[in-house]
Order: C-alpha cells, then sequence, then structure tokens
C-alpha cells in the first residue's frame, strides 16, 4: 500500500531545514527526501564551508550541514514531533500530479502527498581552465575563489581581485567591489568569451580602471593548500589573492519541469507570494525561486510562509469536513 502523507518536503538544504522544522512543529505529517549521494554532491551548500553574514553561524564549520543535521537531530530527540516526519536518504526521481495530491517516485518506492515544497536549490556553474573544472577546486575550498558578493564581498577588503565572468552582470560584481571595498586592484577575466557588458557597464569599468582580459585563463597561480597569487593567460599573469565567479547558476528545477511548472528566463521557478506555483499544491522555497535572493535567510522565510500556507489549507479543508458531517 503506497504511503500517503501531508506534505513532501524535497530537499534538505537551508530552505528544507526551515520547511522541516516548521512542518514538524506544525504537526503536519511529512516524508522528507534528503537526496541521495549524487544529489548532495550537486548541492550548493555541501560546499559553503563557513558563512560570516548570518548571526548564529559566525563559528560553524559547514555551517549549512551543521544546522541540517541539527534540526533532524531536534526533532527526532522529541517524541511530540518525531512521529510527524519520515526522513528518506533517496533522491525523488518522479512526481506526477494525481487527485489526492502528488505522486512521488524514490528508489523504487511510491509515497503520496497532498502538497509538496521542492527546496533542491541551485549550483554555481564553473569556469573551465584548459576544459577542466577541477583546478577551481581547491582554491574554492579554501576560500580565495568565491561566488555571492553579498556573503563574501569582505573577504577582498585590501586585497587584489578578479571577476570570472563575459556578461554585465560580471562587469556590475568588478563594480561593486570597487565602490563598496576599495581593493587596491580589480580585472575582470572573461575567459576567451567576448566580453559582453552594457556600454554603462563598459564605461564605469574605464572611469574606475578595471581592465578586461578576453584571453582564456591557462592555470591558477600559487599553492592550492596556502594561498593564490592569480591567473595565468597566454601573455601575462593576472595578479588576484581573491575572485568571484559571475557565470550563473544550473537551477535544479528536473521535477518542476515534470509538473509543468512555469520558470523565468533563468529557469529559476515563478511563484505567488506564499511561494506556490501555478500548479495547485505545488510549492518552491529557497535558491530555486525566482526574483528572490540567494541567501539562508531568505530561504528560510520562503519555507515558514510555504509551510504556513500548507497548514491554513489543510486545516481548513479538514473543518469543512467536520462541518459537512453535521
Amino acid at each position: 500500500m503506497t504511503a500517503s502523507y501531508d506534505l513532501a518536503i524535497i530537499g534538505g538544504g537551508g530552505a528544507g531545514q526551515m520547511a522541516i522544522l516548521r512542518a514538524a512543529l506544525n504537526q503536519l505529517n511529512s516524508v522528507v527526501f534528503l537526496g541521495d549521494a549524487k544529489a548532495k554532491k550537486r548541492s550548493r551548500h555541501i560546499w559553503v564551508h563557513n558563512v560570516e553574514n548570518i548571526p548564529g553561524m559566525f563559528d560553524l564549520k559547514n555551517p549549512i550541514s551543521h544546522t541540517e543535521k541539527e534540526v533532524l537531530n531536534f526533532i527526532a530527540s522529541r517524541n511530540e514531533l518525531s512521529d510527524k516526519v519520515k526522513t528518506v536518504k533517496q533522491s525523488v526521481t518522479k512526481i506526477q500530479k494525481i487527485e489526492a495530491g502528488f505522486s512521488l517516485e524514490a528508489a523504487g518506492t511510491t509515497y503520496q502527498a497532498r502538497y509538496v515544497v521542492l527546496c533542491t536549490g541551485t549550483m554555481d556553474v564553473q569556469p573551465h581552465i584548459q576544459g577542466s573544472i577541477e583546478p577551481v577546486f581547491p582554491y574554492a575550498n579554501r576560500g580565495d575563489i568565491l561566488y555571492c558578493i553579498r556573503c563574501d564581498g569582505h573577504k577582498t577588503i585590501g586585497k587584489t581581485c578578479a571577476v570570472i565572468g563575459h556578461s554585465t552582470s560580471a562587469g556590475w560584481v568588478a563594480l561593486t567591489l570597487k565602490e563598496r571595498y576599495q581593493n587596491p586592484k580589480i580585472y575582470v577575466l572573461s575567459n576567451g568569451r567576448p566580453f559582453e557588458g552594457s556600454m554603462e557597464v563598459r564605461e564605469l569599468l574605464d572611469l574606475y580602471n578595471i581592465e578586461v582580459f578576453e584571453d582564456p585563463i591557462l592555470g591558477i597561480n600559487g599553492d592550492p593548500k596556502s594561498h593564490m597569487e592569480g591567473f595565468q593567460l597566454a601573455e601575462q599573469s593576472i595578479a588576484a589573492e581573491r575572485a568571484f565567479v559571475v557565470l550563473g547558476s544550473i537551477v535544479h528545477n528536473d521535477l518542476a519541469r515534470q509538473l509543468g511548472v512555469e520558470l523565468d528566463e533563468r529557469e529559476h521557478i515563478l511563484t505567488n507570494a506564499k511561494c506556490e506555483s501555478n500548479v495547485p499544491g505545488f510549492y518552491a522555497v529557497g535558491d530555486l525561486v525566482s526574483g528572490k535572493k540567494k541567501q539562508v535567510y531568505t530561504a528560510w522565510d520562503m519555507a515558514v510562509d510555504a509551510v504556513d500556507d500548507i497548514d491554513g489549507k489543510l486545516r481548513t479543508q479538514r473543518r469543512k469536513e467536520l462541518l459537512d458531517k453535521k
């Protein structure tokens, strides 16, 4: 017999953990899909080694993974909460809309839920250096190569910095670094692509003496165990102690696509103010939602809004059923 739940939560990162907690506190009968090993490796949150823009996370190592475990352990330790949450360490591979809500398949097992909250997030597109993304990882793990100026811009203070990207967005990141942090030198490296910055961005880059180099990056200079020195181009070396990658995101929206959920031009999910998509009962929260800040605190707020909205709909339906029986 197929197990049936009030709510299915897919993903356990920053958005998912708050959805799980709120569902348990609201006493919703929930099934949580935390993802298999392959899915977790594709998740952005496991690459976040420290967070310095959210109170309470300053001293935590791998804070998003840490708080996910903390939430699950807290729920498991409370009898009044633990019986409301079933965790499945598998990925949902198939989802269908059915009369009773949704049918979800994970590792050959089928589950049913009246509502779904998707929290699968995004992953940053990595730059290729001589055909591989591998050279980036040691420096990204050290925190020399960064991805979010809102989270990590302050880490460039007093340091030379490169922005890797070819779009107008890459130009704006370089300009914002200069305006906020007054870095001694900033470069834009388009890595073999023509720079596509707008006329306004180009004029401001010239004004701020930010040079754009379109040559392919041939290597990263420095010691991956201790420090980054910059980037090797064909004819010269570019000095950079820090770098920001601005190449866009891979949006993990496969399940939303299966249901025909509406996406924006960047493939992020369109939702209403309560995070419900155009498919009734299917919600999305976190980085994969269109028009929202890609921040943990934003994801938490969206998760609370979504689960509370679902809770309200379930209670309204149950009240109606009770009144109909009178």
